[in-house]
């Protein structure tokens, strides 16, 4: 065929194989015993690094910087980690997803039936042209 329908095909196709790559991606578990072990790190190295941190450096309040921060680095990659594996949970500090496209989803039904809410409520005389419902309208 001619290059450019070729061309838009060849994209449509690599867009396809990135979809299932995506798609396998989120519908294979991560390992549940590789999450334990990272939980079980973190667990260990929390104790272990002001030890560490106490024998590296000579001055507390810097041993005591690099703690925090090491192990607030390690936290901040756990927590992360725990994020990406499952990104579409329903919990109070995530965002409501499944709200925001039920209401997308409402709004898009209610486009394409013509309905407008205003209609119903009675505080619009003409929109777009249209007049009230006949249920509507004012003796």
């Amino acid at each position: 065929g001619p290059p450019i329908i070729s061309r838009v095909i060849q994209f449509l196709g690599d867009g396809m194989i990135y979809y299932n790559h995506a798609r396998k991606i989120m519908f294979i578990p991560f390992p549940f015993a590789h999450s334990q072990i990272s939980v079980i790190f973190i667990v260990i190295m929390i104790p272990t690094i002001p030890f560490l941190m106490h024998q590296y450096t000579e001055v507390n309040w810097l041993g005591a910087t690099m703690t925090f921060l090491t192990v607030l680095c390690l936290s901040g990659i756990n927590e992360v980690a725990r994020e990406l594996e499952n990104p579409f949970r329903n919990i109070p500090n995530e965002l409501p997803l499944v709200t925001i496209q039920a209401q997308a989803n409402e709004a898009l039904y209610t486009m394409y039936a013509g309905y407008h809410p205003d209609f119903f409520f009675g505080t619009a005389t003409v929109f777009c042209g249209i007049a009230r419902p006949p249920w509507q309208q004012e003796p």
